[in-house]
């Protein structure tokens, strides 16, 4: 892979270099022949790959970073000129053209400046031709995830859809959105999608809003649901009021008119007990028990308190003991397609990893932490309160927020004011606590409830 990087780069990144005829670069020692290196960091572990190559930052180059991991631009203010915190596709050109001082730019050498997250207007202009955007952000309020925290709720003139799934001429194409089903007229264009024999390969559905004419719709392709929290009570918490008999009723749909469904979850939520599991467990045999062939994908992701989120003030936690437990229920999946329904986990991202995405918000990612992070992973397997000890151990002390935050936190991101305001967020945080509190389940039955 190193020796063909632009291979594994962003479609984005490699649509909009060929838009302004900019070279992606392959070998970090070709850096050297650019006065601006301009970089599209997407995930948290991109910012250690800028620490390897760091190295190669030449006298009077500039780097300037943007992408959806750049929302904490403090991260990575050692190394970069400037940091531009949001969607770029309008101002891109102006950055090609030397301009600095304008919305979003973050500038390390001023770091407490204010910078509001750019959110531009929903742009149909397709980065691939099979490709175009139909939805931004969300009008659900998860409190876990980043889209409707960062951009306001938008949907593409629907006339313009229709339009592009009319000429593509090919059967699948991509229609992307954070909630396809959450799309007012996705009705209309599932309808069309039926009548012009092509698929929509690019979903992600409510699965409150999910409905039969939907799966009917998907033809061959599988069906992707964020299902969250692995019981009725942590997804009421979290704000993901998917009740636990419309979960199964949801996925028993898919199963029966497609025979296959991915759901995916998250562990170490805030109040996770092991009660919560022994539901998911019940639940996956429900499912074994009602079919008899069919594929059930059920991916587990480790969740990081993200910025500019209302979970932004919990504290982490990683939790070895549910992570043996998905181990275990992982291995005794393995096969269970060759005697009925096909039930398959993939293996959860471990707590050194984990950590390393955690704390890339935090501090900035520089060799000599990287360098640390990685004799961190090859230690054994700890949870949180020992990965930060053996940090410190090797010379990364982190902030002490990170362990212990309040509405008074000052967050590295503090300066950065995303579409989701601050206040707003601390009472959904509120809201939280005050569920966490709640005997609301004590001792009820999960599925006999209703998710509020």
């Amino acid at each position: 892979k190193a020796g063909k990087f632009s291979a594994y780069a962003p479609k984005a990144m490699t649509y909009f270099a060929t838009k302004y005829g900019l070279p992606v670069v392959e070998r970090p020692e070709d850096l050297d022949g650019f006065d601006l290196v301009l970089f599209s960091l997407h995930c948290f572990r991109d910012f250690y790959l800028v620490a390897d190559i760091a190295a190669h930052k030449r006298p009077g180059q500039e780097w300037l970073a943007g992408g959806n991991a750049c929302a904490t631009p403090a991260s990575l203010g050692w190394i970069m000129d400037y940091v531009f915190v949001g969607d770029c596709r309008e101002s891109f050109p102006r950055i090609l053209a030397g301009e600095r001082e304008m919305p979003g730019m973050y500038d390390p050498r001023f770091p407490d400046r204010p910078i509001f997250y750019v959110d531009e207007k929903l742009s149909t202009e397709r980065i691939n031709p099979a490709l175009i955007e139909m939805q931004k952000g969300c009008p659900r309020r998860c409190i876990f995830c980043i889209h409707p925290w960062r951009h306001r709720t938008q949907h593409a003139p629907q006339e313009e859809v229709e339009e592009f799934i009319r000429t593509f001429p090919k059967h699948r194409l991509g229609l992307m959105a954070n909630s396809t089903s959450d799309v007012p007229y996705y009705d209309e264009i599932s309808a069309l999608l039926a009548a012009q024999n092509k698929q929509n390969m690019t979903v992600s559905f409510a699965m409150q809003s999910f409905t039969e004419e939907m799966a009917k719709e998907r033809g061959g392709a599988d069906m992707l649901f964020g299902t969250e929290g692995a019981s009725e009570r942590l997804r009421w918490i979290v704000n993901k009021p998917i009740a636990r008999a419309e979960l199964r009723e949801k996925v028993d749909l898919c199963l029966r008119e497609r025979g296959q469904i991915r759901l995916i979850y998250q562990f170490n939520f805030p109040g996770e007990e092991p009660a919560d599991f022994d539901e998911f467990e019940e639940d996956v045999a429900y499912w074994r028990a009602r079919h008899t062939k069919g594929q059930l994908a059920l991916t587990f992701i480790p969740n990081q308190p993200n910025a500019h989120t209302p979970l932004q003030w919990i504290t982490p936690r990683y939790s070895l003991d549910t992570q043996a437990r998905l181990t275990a229920l992982r291995t005794s999946l393995i096969g269970s397609g060759k005697t009925g329904l096909g039930a398959f986990i993939p293996t959860p991202l471990g707590p050194q990893r984990w950590m390393a995405q955690v704390i890339a918000e935090w501090i900035p990612i520089t060799p000599a932490v990287t360098a640390a992070v990685r004799r961190l992973e090859k230690m054994p397997k700890m949870e949180l309160p020992g990965m930060v000890a053996a940090l410190d151990s090797l010379g990364v002390t982190l902030p002490p927020a990170f362990l212990k935050r309040d509405r008074d936190t000052v967050f590295p991101w503090a300066n950065v004011t995303t579409t989701g305001d601050q206040a707003n967020k601390w009472r959904e945080f509120e809201r939280m606590q005050r569920k966490l509190a709640s005997d609301r389940y004590l001792g009820v039955p999960a599925a006999t409830t209703e998710a509020a």
